[in-house]
């Protein structure tokens, strides 16, 4: 929740009717030639309405203003923008409160009190992720005659930073990496004997690894299993670019913008779901301007990123070089997922080469984005580039070298591909 007032930005000015303008001349023309009592009477129609202008001008800088509302929300999240209103003057004012155009509501008239606090509450939300800057709200205080208004013009006093959607897929996540191998590694980790992890049924471990007490109470020999000193970590890479060695961007051109949201959307919702489990999580986005590299305990501080970030068609860099970043920084027990719109051949090298490094390497590619959970299955009349067709001859290499790969098509959705890693690492 923010609120604040910027009295340094606003600007007061008036708008008059023509009629005001009008009578006022009219009034010093006939002064000048004329001389009886309706002359008087418009003489004096005209100074009362130039009295109760500056009296009007005088009253709104009595009116004190404050702007609360939300700075961080989802895509599509309702919340409100609280415009509040107060007034000093002695004098009732009617006011009529226009809010910020992309609120999108109907303006809201009402009266104003002496010493009366009137707060409105205008409900909103955001289709896109970023970060938004929500323009001006308007007080606008009338006459009685409603020849002239007084208006107070003022910038919302902060912007909000809309989120990306999480795909939430908690329960079939956990299930499925639960099925998927890890890959034997030839590094030993150090056993922490501090920690008993688990206790299972003796199979010739040495004698100091029996549990006596759980032997004697189960009725046969059962053996402790330490946990790990080496610290098990998860590495989400997410490349927002299409790589640098394909040329036929303009194919690509139209899906791009669909991937990106939508590998933002998964990622999310990973994130997500490795916090929840008290899983270190470490996520690297390849964008338009260079790479993140962020390792954050609270997973909502990713988010600030994943809000603003944004992908490019001109990518001068390849995938194979954000796979560099961790190659020589992960551990036999980590587990690295990959997600990218593409694959080419120089990737393939690198996650060969990842794979003897650490326990399980997951690379999910979604050329189309994914379909929404919510929605029916429905025909694609995307054509297939031609690189497609080199992509699942690649994939099938890195399946054949224990590295999962789960290729996307425009018609599943993301549970759907996950799904599918499954039979892929049975294969």
């Amino acid at each position: 929740m923010k609120s604040t007032e910027k009295k340094e930005n606003r600007r007061t000015w008036s708008k008059v009717s023509p009629a005001f303008y009008v009578i006022i001349i009219l009034s010093i023309f006939l002064s000048a030639f004329v001389y009886n009592k309706y002359v008087w009477l418009l003489d004096i129609l005209s100074g009362w309405l130039i009295f109760d202008y500056l009296a009007l001008k005088f009253h709104s800088k009595a009116l004190k203003t404050n702007v609360t509302g939300r700075t961080r929300v989802f895509i599509n999240e309702r919340f409100d923008v609280v415009i509040t209103i107060s007034s000093e003057s002695k004098k009732a004012l009617t006011v009529e409160v226009v809010p910020p155009a992309v609120v999108k509501k109907a303006p809201v008239r009402l009266v104003i009190n002496s010493n009366e606090r009137v707060s409105l509450a205008f409900d909103t939300f955001f289709g896109t992720r970023g970060t938004k800057d929500l323009g001006y709200y308007t007080i606008k205080i009338e006459s009685f005659t409603r020849l002239f208004q007084i208006m107070i013009t003022e910038p919302m006093p902060f912007k909000v930073k809309v989120f990306p959607r999480l795909e939430h897929a908690e329960a079939e996540v956990e299930r499925i990496l639960e099925m998927l191998p890890v890959v034997k590694s030839k590094h030993k980790l150090v056993e922490d004997i501090s920690y008993i992890r688990n206790v299972r049924e003796y199979e010739r471990e040495p004698l100091n690894r029996i549990h006596w007490k759980q032997s004697a109470k189960m009725g046969e020999l059962m053996v402790k299993e330490y946990e790990y000193a080496g610290t098990t970590r998860n590495f989400i890479l997410l490349d927002l670019n299409l790589p640098a060695g394909i040329y036929s961007k303009a194919a690509w051109e139209f899906i791009h913008k669909k991937y990106q949201e939508e590998a933002i959307k998964a990622t999310a919702g990973l994130l997500k779901y490795f916090s929840d489990r008290h899983e270190k999580t470490n996520l690297l986005i390849s964008h338009a301007k260079g790479t993140y590299d962020l390792s954050f305990a609270d997973y909502v501080l990713y988010f600030d990123y994943l809000a603003e970030v944004e992908g490019t068609l001109e990518n001068e860099q390849y995938t194979s070089e954000l796979l560099e970043h961790v190659i020589d920084v992960v551990q036999p027990t980590d587990t690295v997922l990959l997600i990218g719109m593409f694959l080419t051949k120089s990737e393939v090298d690198r996650l060969l080469r990842l794979r003897t490094r650490c326990g399980r390497v997951i690379v999910l590619i979604m050329p189309y984005g994914y379909r929404e959970a919510t929605s029916k299955k429905f025909k694609s009349y995307f054509d297939v580039p031609i690189e497609i067709r080199e992509l699942y001859q690649y994939a099938k290499v890195l399946r054949e070298e224990n590295v999962i790969v789960q290729v996307w098509h425009e018609n599943t959705s993301f549970m759907e591909g996950l799904l599918k890693l499954t039979d892929s690492a049975q294969i």
